[in-house]
């Protein structure tokens, strides 16, 4: 099957560095991409006040902006227009390697639930999600070359779709440094975590791989911490499940992070046990 990137999109003019950053990301890949528009028909008020009746013609409107978007890209793209809740068909059909979607900047958990539909799909679908920031400038957009991964000290495994990575990333043979985030005084902890980086399967580098270490009580500022101390490019998540919901309204680092990236965020799923 041909590598292939799904990539969620709106249609609208926050989708261009998305776009962008895809094409380029799958450019030195071989990968196609594959823009999915989740419909959403929207309802227009008849002249004569009566009932509101659905817009017969943004569907098409949609294909034609998609069609438009996808002739500017310089990697073979397809595209396709489907109904609410069924773009998990599309997982179906492609497996792709990675789902890539815009990341909007917000201010709080409910600005984000409303905002960043897609925040979900790592945890529901086992795929990896690629979250592009919707004020990416452009001189970031390029494949990555510097890279964080974020993870806390205990055992983790990958999904099966997330450890698929592993070639594609040893292709780009960008530079994964390990960051943990510790509280003043435990410094010295952090080899569990460590270990399970050298076993994940994620890039072949990782096995020989060092930790870098920040101490703060914030975990979310102290991955930004080593994401500027490194020149980071992108930073990588690992997600521990338990539902977006939860996530949003209880507190999560993933939230945090995302919450002022300003660079991609790469969300990988953890297998459960």
């Amino acid at each position: 099957m041909n590598l292939t990137f799904v990539v969620l999109t709106d249609s609208s003019p926050a989708d261009e560095p998305t776009l962008a950053y895809a094409a380029a990301l799958a450019l030195p890949l071989g990968a196609s991409l594959h823009l999915v528009h989740v419909l959403e028909t929207p309802l227009v008020t008849t002249l004569d006040y009566g009932p509101p009746l659905p817009d017969t013609g943004y569907a098409q409107a949609v294909r034609t902006a998609l069609t438009q978007a996808a002739a500017r890209l310089t990697v073979p793209t397809t595209i396709e227009v489907v109904d609410s809740g069924a773009h998990e068909q599309a997982l179906v059909t492609y497996q792709p390697a990675l789902l890539i979607a815009g990341l909007t900047a917000t201010d709080g958990p409910l600005s984000e639930w409303l905002s960043n539909r897609a925040l979900p799909l790592a945890h529901q679908t086992g795929y990896p999600l690629l979250l592009v920031p919707e004020y990416l400038p452009k001189a970031a957009v390029h494949p990555p070359h510097r890279v964080v991964l974020a993870v806390e000290d205990q055992p983790f495994r990958l999904t099966r779709q997330a450890q698929a990575l592993a070639p594609l990333l040893d292709k780009l043979a960008c530079a994964i440094t390990p960051v943990i985030v510790l509280p003043p005084g435990d410094e010295l902890h952090g080899e569990i975590g460590l270990r399970a980086v050298q076993q994940c399967g994620l890039a072949a580098s990782l096995a020989q791989s060092t930790l870098h270490r920040v101490l703060d009580t914030r975990p979310a500022a102290g991955i930004w911490q080593a994401a500027d101390e490194l020149e980071a490019d992108l930073v990588v998540l690992l997600d521990q499940g338990h539902g977006w919901v939860h996530k949003l309204f209880s507190g999560s680092v993933i939230a945090d992070v995302m919450r002022y990236s300003q660079v991609p965020v790469l969300v990988l799923p953890l297998a459960t046990a």
